[in-house]
């Protein structure tokens, strides 16, 4: 059996490591970026403080939403992906929103997500507890309280004075309040799949890692995968056979890779001339993001200087929407220095998005051209309504003291139209080609992640998932990558039983 995986970013790192445990399977894993062994990163990918934009990007921009703006939305061109760019939060989200997935396919409530989340993680505070993992690969750790910026302090502070309570652990299943942001860095570096699943794995001889190569399309006959046709550095064409194709170039690529092989809806693949191979009406529609608005703040408290951590402290809260108690969060940065004036930006992330009217398409046949992207941030009334009471309850923070201290408002944030002017992505975009049952009309993949009414292709990434988590989506995507992985393993035993 040959696999061969497009893309080496989280969910790709984790399937080529699982997938070539057996030795019976041979996993060709494709990647455009460059890859760097232990040692050798560049140092601005080394640490684990902020996200990386100005390298090592597809330099992506999408339509804003409900606002007519064009916004840049990073995604990480390098071994590793985007968990090589990211701000390594490592957040789980609320319980109540994985059993949501049922919704849509059998097997994937809370519950079953459970274990997965114990196996990869290893927390180095609360390990112990039953609802979290001590031995699996991704270490997850937090900065003690007396270790924060002062500015930290003051916005914990104020956010209990203001009636919010304190959590410890913002990943146990009830978590809400303000306490220390969980991250997936060690001693300030960064600590991802493509240390801790590709490496150590890449000693085996039936894993083989091509990096310079742009995944164009996927040859199929006859309704199955057959072959990942690829463009190199210098432009040429090259073709790798497969036996089973495995997407995980994530949710704004990996439904751009199918467009570009004939699978989608046929309107969208007419307006290229590309031939319908098989007609999938939910390929790259229905896409889901966390909007993030931004409020900003004149400071009188010293700057750290570079390199330091940008974010220490988090607030998990809950909004009233028409009756709706729906979830909210902050997350204060420690601010900048430019030319003697010091600002600081704190982020709203309505964490409770219902919004799904992103959608991904073509711009042209060439894979070295941009999907066209629309985010559909805050079209939907609910989460532009939760935008608008988060945000005072953000402000009303900001006016409490201790932070109220040395923090002044830039001016025109109380206004309602506010996030309409400053909404741009939390970077956990899901749900371009999800998962559903069969009778679903715009389902794409069914609940192991293959794709609806063709044979030998599967999706592991972000791009399936058919509810966004209420946090971050980097450890639920390296679950569900585990998951789908598992069970592409034993259907494979299965069939050779």
């Amino acid at each position: 059996m040959r696999v061969v995986i497009c893309g080496a970013g989280t969910a790709g790192c984790v399937a080529a490591a699982r997938l070539s445990e057996d030795p019976g399977t041979e996993v060709v894993l494709l990647e455009a970026g460059p890859h760097y062994t232990p040692g050798t990163w560049p140092s601005e990918l080394a640490h684990a403080f902020r996200i990386v934009k100005e390298s090592h990007d597809w330099d992506y921009f999408a339509q804003a939403g409900a606002s007519p703006r064009l916004v840049h939305v990073p995604r990480g061109k390098v071994v590793g992906g985007s968990s090589v760019t990211n701000a390594t939060i490592a957040l789980r989200g609320l319980p109540k929103h994985y059993d949501e997935w049922s919704d849509y396919v059998d097997g994937y409530d809370w519950q079953s997500w459970l274990p997965w989340f114990c196996a990869i993680e290893r927390d180095l505070q609360f390990g112990q507890r039953d609802y979290h993992g001590s031995d699996g690969p991704i270490p997850i750790n937090r900065y003690p309280r007396e270790d924060w910026y002062p500015i930290f302090e003051r916005f914990a502070e104020a956010a209990i004075r203001a009636g919010h309570a304190w959590t410890d652990d913002h990943n146990a299943p009830d978590a809400d309040g303000v306490g220390p942001t969980p991250f997936n860095m060690l001693d300030g570096r960064r600590q991802t799949p493509a240390d801790h699943y590709l490496d150590p794995a890449l000693a085996r001889p039936n894993l083989t890692l091509v990096t310079g190569l742009v995944c164009d399309r996927i040859r199929l006959e006859q309704q199955t995968a057959v072959a990942v046709e690829a463009v190199g550095p210098d432009g040429q064409h090259v073709a790798i056979d497969a036996d089973h194709v495995i997407v995980c170039l994530g949710t704004y690529a990996s439904p751009a890779l199918l467009l570009r092989s004939g699978v989608g809806p046929a309107s969208a693949l007419a307006a290229h001339g590309i031939p319908v191979i098989h007609e999938l009406a939910g390929v790259g529609c229905g896409m889901q993001d966390h909007p993030k608005i931004s409020y900003r703040f004149w400071i009188d408290t010293p700057v750290p200087t570079w390199p330091h951590p940008w974010i220490q402290v988090l607030l998990t809260a809950y909004a009233d929407v028409d009756g709706d108690p729906r979830l909210f969060q902050v997350m204060p940065y420690v601010g900048q220095d430019t030319a003697g004036h010091r600002f600081t930006e704190f982020n709203l992330q309505v964490a409770d998005s219902r919004g799904r009217t992103g959608s991904v398409r073509l711009q042209g046949r060439d894979p070295r051209l941009q999907p066209v992207l629309k985010m559909g941030w805050l079209e939907d009334a609910g989460d532009r309504a939760l935008s608008i009471v988060g945000g005072a309850e953000l402000m009303r923070i900001a006016r409490t003291r201790p932070l109220a201290d040395v923090m002044t408002p830039w001016p025109n944030q109380d206004d309602p139209d506010h996030a309409l002017r400053t909404v741009e992505t939390f970077h956990h975009v899901v749900g371009s080609l999800r998962m559903g049952r069969p009778d679903d009309a715009t389902a794409v993949t069914d609940a192991a992640g293959r794709v609806l009414g063709l044979s030998g292709i599967s999706c592991f990434d972000a791009s399936v998932i058919p509810r966004v988590p209420s946090a971050n989506t980097h450890l639920a995507v390296i679950a569900l990558a585990e998951r789908l992985a598992a069970d592409f393993r034993a259907a494979l035993s299965a069939a050779g039983s």
